[in-house]
Formats: structure tokens, sequence, C-alpha cells
């Protein structure tokens, strides 16, 4: 197979990504909204989808690999920094494609992260709530025991 030709697949491919990240991008937006609306029931469907989008993303950087290495070989170089001095069409449009996929990534990082911190807030609440509750729940069996006589035992009690 001719470099043009991988290099068109490679750009395809990374094209494909591209359009999958933006809507992880926008999954993971949504995500935040759930959060801050405390709708579980709606992150946990976008949680699902998310993961099938990431799949399918797997599956294109697989591909993407098998012909990576197939210009590798037909080129014989050992990195995409060697791609260049070869004038090849089409190598200018996988570094810009790349460039692009590297700045949605870091979008969906940033949102990421804040969508688990805002998790981990909401968990500590949570945690805190159920240790008060626990917490309430000893002290009110202790008071409430049955069985025992809640009746001073100094005083007499008539028979």
């Amino acid at each position: 197979m001719e470099p043009q030709v991988y290099l068109s697949r490679l750009n395809e491919i990374l094209i494909k990504k591209q359009a999958l990240l933006r809507e992880i991008l926008d999954l993971t937006r949504q995500q935040k909204e759930a959060l801050a609306s405390d709708s579980l029931d709606e992150l946990e469907i976008l949680i699902a989808k998310k993961q099938t989008k990431m799949d399918a993303v797997d599956k294109l950087d697989e591909q993407f690999m098998v012909y990576l290495e197939g210009l590798k070989r037909r080129l014989g170089i050992k990195t995409l920094d060697e791609l260049p001095a070869w004038r090849i069409p089409g190598a200018t449009e996988l570094k810009e494609n790349t460039a692009a996929i590297l700045d949605v990534l870091r979008e969906i990082k940033a949102l990421d992260d804040e969508n688990t911190a805002s998790v981990k807030s909401k968990m500590a609440v949570l945690k805190d709530k159920i240790k008060q509750s626990n917490d309430f729940r000893k002290v009110s069996a202790a008071y409430l025991q049955p069985g025992h006589n809640l009746a001073s035992p100094y005083f007499d009690q008539k028979k």
C-alpha cells in the first residue's frame, strides 16, 4: 500500500475519532448538568452512553495503530516525527487532526475533573449525613432499650 493511502486512512480514522470525542464532550457536559440537578438516574444513563462512545474510540485507536505500523514499515521510520521529511500529501493534515483531538481531550479531562470533584464533595456530604444518622440511632437505642424499667431504683413502688 502506498504511503498516501496509509495517511488518508489515518486521517479518516482521526476525523471519526474527533467526532466521537466531541460527542463524549457533549455527554460530559450533560453529566455536569445532571450532577448539578442531583438527577442520578439521568447520570447513570449518560455514563452508559459515554462508555459506548469510549469503546468505539478504542476500536478506532486499534485501527489507527494497524495503519500507523504499516506506514512506519513502508517508510522505514520509527516515529511520526520523521514523517515531514518525506513530504507526503496528508502529513500536515495528520498533524492538525491530532492536535484537534488533543484539544478536545483536554476539554473532556477538565470537565471530567470538575465532575469528579463534584461527586466527591456530594459523597462527603452524604457520608457525614449517614454518620450523623448512625450516631443518632446509637444514642436513641441507648435510651430506649426495651425491658429497662424507667422508674428510679431509689423510690419504692407500691406493691
